[in-house]
């Protein structure tokens, strides 16, 4: 590129342009100087011939006066004199004197000089001629008008030579001019008009998305620099929009491959989710793994504890250790290790179709496994949270059976040890009729006590979540009741422990068990909120007769079973008359305490 630069300044547009330009001008210049030249040279031809021509007249009215001074016609010798010097004045004329400085081989100079010899000769002959000789005088007179005359053509001819000179020089002039004009314009035409077109043709094209064009003009000028230019940066457009053209490509292959992972992982995450059992989609996992890989087969083989979330059906493959070792992977084989930080779940094995195996494949099996194992996780999670509710209602039915009916139980066996003692020992029926009625009320106690425990363990959370199991006790109560009952829980999908669930719903179905049997109401409202310092707050209200010390004995047993559920919540029950008539029984609990979440357990009392 240098070297063409360098070498523009022989075939420069501007340098050939400037020559045209200059051409033009010197011929300009030639025409104009030899213009002047010839014209400078024509100073003085027409006075000259003027005076020239003035002297053929003069020589003619000489004769005039020689034929009238002979035969005395108003002339005299005086006025022949006076013609005579007459001529002698303008045949001495400065513009027809300066003739006798040219060289003597000037025409001009000798046919002046001719002519100033004859009449020199013709005035002498004139001064002394004679009547007789007028004839003769007249002859020569006529001859010397003849010279003058040549000499008068003389002088014209020289003149028309010279116009004829400028008329020639002009013509060339305006000829050459023509002709440079012409030339340039075709080299214009040739060397910026059609390269200058096709630059923009070319251009055009590139505009539009055809880069492949070129320029054949590539001549050493600034349009052949131009041409050479856009040849070389069409080419690497070219190129680079190819790479681009690649590159893009490349990369949307990748973003679909992204998307098609991203879409199988949500896929995996969905069917995982949706199931009961979330290990029960593992052979629409696998089929979706395959579709988005492209080929290849998998296998998934499990350990024992995992097959026993999946459909025996699926015929997976077992692996009865869970702590051997995996398969060591061969060219097309990859083994996927299935587990968590705390357990082993099986194993995933790929066949490949392809011994070239791309690093994010590997990553989208491992993230697959991992949701898998996640599945297997919380599988094994519930089923331990099962368990662990199972236990604890058992040890809450153990306790109820221990606080109510097996210390009434023993109060009655005391009792019947005591009565079988009296009758031994013969006492008085009274003393055994009052122990007989202590055994009854004590059997009536006990009843009652059991059919307590029969509602309560008999309860059933048929849906998860506190929420709906009171909505079932709402309308349990609205029908044995009849009357309205409204509640307005505002714990939205926070979880609670199982065992302060089932202490809460048992305090809400006591506390509107006496509002049926006691209070009169038309309406009850039972709130669930959570008030300041993250405190739950629970509130059975009514618009019944209220508290007072006669209704107080009917309603201790119930106030009593509400008091012993909740110090096993570690909360706070109070029970108040409403200023405007009915009951508030209100709860304050820590969530801290009670939450599913929390990492306080509650220890029942």
């Amino acid at each position: 590129m240098r070297f063409l630069v360098r070498n523009i300044t022989k075939g420069s547009l501007v340098r050939r342009a400037m020559w045209g330009w200059a051409g033009i001008i010197v011929l300009v210049l030639i025409s104009m100087a030899a213009s002047l030249i010839i014209i400078q040279s024509t100073e003085g031809d027409a006075e000259r011939i003027n005076v020239a021509g003035s002297l053929r007249m003069q020589s003619y009215r000489i004769s005039q006066v020689v034929l009238r001074v002979n035969h005395g016609l108003q002339k005299t010798e005086s006025s022949l004199e006076k013609e005579l010097n007459e001529f002698d004045r303008r045949v001495e004329t400065p513009i027809l004197a300066e003739l006798l400085d040219l060289p003597p081989s000037n025409l001009e100079r000798q046919s002046l000089e001719s002519v100033l010899r004859e009449w020199s000769e013709l005035k002498t002959r004139l001064r002394v001629h004679a009547e007789d000789d007028e004839l003769p005088l007249l002859a020569e007179i006529d001859r010397f008008a003849s010279g003058i005359d040549k000499m008068v053509g003389l002088f014209q001819a020289h003149t028309d030579l010279k116009i004829e000179q400028l008329r020639y020089i002009h013509g060339v002039s305006i000829s050459l001019v023509i002709v440079i004009a012409f030339l340039a314009l075709l080299d214009l035409f040739r060397t910026v008009v059609i390269p200058l077109r096709e630059l923009v043709n070319a251009a055009d094209k590139a505009k539009h998305g055809d880069l492949s064009a070129r320029v054949d003009y590539l001549k050493n000028d600034e349009l052949g620099l131009l041409g050479n230019t856009f040849n070389h940066m069409a080419s690497s457009l070219e190129v680079t929009y190819l790479e681009l053209e690649e590159r893009v490509a490349r990369k949307t292959h990748e973003l679909r491959a992204q998307t098609e992972s991203l879409e199988l992982l949500y896929e995996t995450s969905r069917l995982i989710n949706d199931g009961v059992t979330h290990a029960s989609a593992m052979r629409s996992i696998l089929n979706n793994l395959k579709r988005t890989l492209g080929g290849g087969d998998f296998e998934l083989h499990l350990t024992p504890q995992a097959l026993a979330y999946v459909d025996p059906s699926e015929n997976f493959g077992r692996i009865e250790n869970d702590d051997a070792e995996p398969p060591v992977s061969g060219a097309v084989e990859r083994w996927f290790s299935i587990s968590d930080k705390k357990h082993n779940y099986g194993r995933l094995l790929w066949r490949a179709e392809s011994p070239k195996i791309i690093e994010e494949q590997e990553q989208l099996i491992v993230a697959v496994c991992d949701l898998v194992a996640s599945a297997f996780s919380r599988d094994w999670k519930n089923e331990q949270t099962w368990r662990l509710l199972l236990v604890e209602e058992r040890a809450t039915i153990a306790r109820e059976l221990h606080d109510s009916l097996a210390q009434a139980l023993s109060y009655l066996k005391m009792q019947v040890s005591r009565w079988q003692t009296l009758s031994e020992r013969n006492a008085d029926k009274q003393q055994l009729a009052d122990i007989t009625a202590e055994i009854r009320t004590g059997l009536n106690a006990a009843y009652g006590q059991l059919r307590e425990l029969l509602t309560t363990f008999r309860l059933k959370l048929d849906e998860p979540g506190l929420e709906s199991a009171l909505k079932a006790t709402v309308a349990e109560y609205r029908e044995r009741g009849s009357m309205e009952i409204v509640l307005d829980y505002r714990l939205g999908e926070m979880a609670l422990r199982p065992n302060a669930e089932i202490h809460l719903l048992q305090i809400v179905r006591e506390a509107l068990s006496n509002v049926v049997r006691h209070a009169k109401a038309t309406r009850a409202d039972i709130l669930f909120n959570i008030g300041h310092d993250n405190k739950l707050i629970v509130e059975v209200s009514d618009n019944g007769v209220g508290l007072n010390k006669e209704s107080a004995g009917p309603m201790h047993h119930g106030v009593s079973i509400m008091n012993e559920r909740t110090q096993s919540l570690d909360a706070e029950l109070a029970i108040n008359n409403n200023s405007e008539g009915g009951v508030t029984v209100r709860i304050d609990c820590d969530m801290d305490k009670i939450k599913r979440t929390g990492e306080t357990t509650i220890h029942d009392k």
